[in-house]
């Protein structure tokens, strides 16, 4: 009887300690492990490739199978997409980079993370967002970034409430002539969300900033 006990505890004690804490918790981030296969070459995004993420449990368990996905950095059917908190619910997310462009636009596939459900769920929201990153300022925050030019840009902050993303700033620089002159000066538009009202701040500078 005592010789079973003990290896019934000796099993259960050599199981790491994320093994017994949920997704959400700081020490479970490897409760999930992802595997990206390989489909092909997607057909309407240039130099992207198609395929599925794998999800599955500490135990080996596939749990979860997300098709369809585009993957610009998925050549490699070894390649693992990393997680992180895109939402800051506490429960890692999954955002793979679908496209980047010539110029540095990265467009991205958000997945966030459902407690309820234990499930990935795309996020339209946050997937529409090009060069999508956690504000490093605030959490409950992200922040964008595109190009339309290597002296044009455009960055965009968005806030969580109540469980919707909301934009609260938008900032564009970009070349400027003013009309029938050869005056030339780089625009600068600010502009905030706050409390329903809107507000832009413009102004011209010699140099690009």
């Amino acid at each position: 009887m005592w010789k079973t006990l003990s290896i019934v505890l000796l099993c259960c004690s050599s199981l790491p300690a994320w093994a017994f804490d949920p997704w959400c918790s700081p020490r479970g981030k490897q409760a999930y492990r992802f595997e990206w296969v390989v489909k092909g070459k997607a057909e309407d995004l240039d130099g992207s490739f198609v395929g599925e993420v794998r999800i599955r449990n500490a135990s080996g368990k596939l749990v979860q199978v997300l098709g369809n996905v585009s993957n610009y950095y998925g050549e490699d059917s070894e390649w693992l997409p990393g997680a992180r908190d895109y939402n800051n619910d506490g429960c890692p997310d999954l955002v793979m980079t679908s496209q980047v462009a010539g110029i540095g636009n990265a467009s991205v596939e958000a997945y966030l993370y459902n407690p309820r459900r234990r499930r990935f769920e795309l996020n339209e929201a946050l997937s529409n967002i090009g060069g999508l990153d956690v504000d490093p300022r605030d959490k409950n925050c992200v922040t964008g970034g595109w190009k339309s030019g290597a002296d044009s840009v455009y960055a965009s902050r968005h806030c969580w409430k109540k469980g919707k993303l909301v934009l609260v700033s938008e900032y564009k620089i970009s070349p400027r002539y003013k009309e029938g002159s050869e005056s030339f000066c780089y625009e600068h538009i600010e502009t905030t969300y706050r409390g329903g009202r809107k507000r832009t701040r413009t102004k011209c500078t010699k140099t690009f900033e």
